[in-house]
């Protein structure tokens, strides 16, 4: 992978993890960025600020597109783009103190080297790329049924189901449940894990990078909600499920 050090990033998810886990007894600085549902805290900043530190330092000529802004304006995917998501979940994280993530991704002239997902409580971490694989803490992935829509358990983003954007409730109905984590890194993990079959939501490039790199790896169907594929830089509605429960989705989702 041109000269990226796994271990050296596993490391840093690991110290970033440790970081987040003793801020949690800790008064915390929070304030919105586009309104009360949008919260960013001091922690968030200083994961990204770590995780840039230590990208600038070993890898020097490599641009970052990080959610806090810490990074580099990145519009185009030329040369090696790291996407950085330092708490994925922050409302989680404020208020449960769990069910958030890490995620970093590891972009190549607009080709998905490696990703990678730190559920931090429960040091849950899933790693991988097209050139290694992917590894569930430190064993490669168990593999996961192809299961029809109804035999699956679907997740989806909570403002699109409340408002039933493109017959999501539909999609529930077809399936054995719907679950709502409102952690794009722990639906992943879920996903991957086979826990469940199709994620659908709204995300922001650092939601979906890591996560991208991971299911198509493992054989996981992505694209948007349209069937379109994914760019690394636009907010997307997107579907990333098993190959036979994306069939089915994808249908439901654009029924008119």
């Amino acid at each position: 992978m041109n000269g990226l050090d796994v271990e050296r990033v596993l490391g840093w998810l690991e110290e970033a993890a440790q970081m987040l886990r003793d801020s949690l007894q800790e008064e915390r600085e929070i304030s919105q960025k586009t309104g009360a549902l949008d919260l960013v805290t001091d922690m968030d900043r200083r994961i990204e600020q770590f995780l840039v530190h230590n990208i600038r330092k070993f890898y020097p000529g490599d641009r970052i597109l990080g959610e806090e802004g810490t990074g580099d304006r990145v519009e185009d995917m030329a040369g090696r783009v790291w996407i950085l998501d330092p708490i994925d979940g922050t409302m989680n994280f404020i208020k449960q103190k769990e069910n958030f993530a890490v995620m970093i991704a590891v972009v190549e002239n607009g080709v998905g080297k490696c990703g990678f997902i730190y559920d931090v409580m429960r040091s849950r971490l899933i790693w991988g790329g097209p050139e290694i694989g992917v590894y569930y803490n430190g064993h490669p992935l168990p593999p996961w049924q192809d299961n029809e829509l109804k035999d699956s358990l679907v997740a989806i983003n909570w403002q699109m189901f409340a408002d039933n954007v493109s017959n999501v409730k539909d999609l529930a109905w077809g399936s054995c449940g719907v679950r709502i984590q409102s952690c794009a890194g722990t639906e992943f993990i879920h996903l991957l894990l086979g826990k469940q079959s199709v994620y659908v939501s709204k995300l922001a490039p650092w939601d979906y990078a890591a996560g991208r790199i991971l299911c198509e790896t493992a054989g996981i169907r992505c694209s948007t909600i349209e069937g379109d594929p994914l760019s690394w830089l636009a907010s997307i509605k997107g579907v990333f499920a098993t190959p036979r429960a994306y069939e089915s989705a994808i249908q439901i989702l654009n029924k008119q």
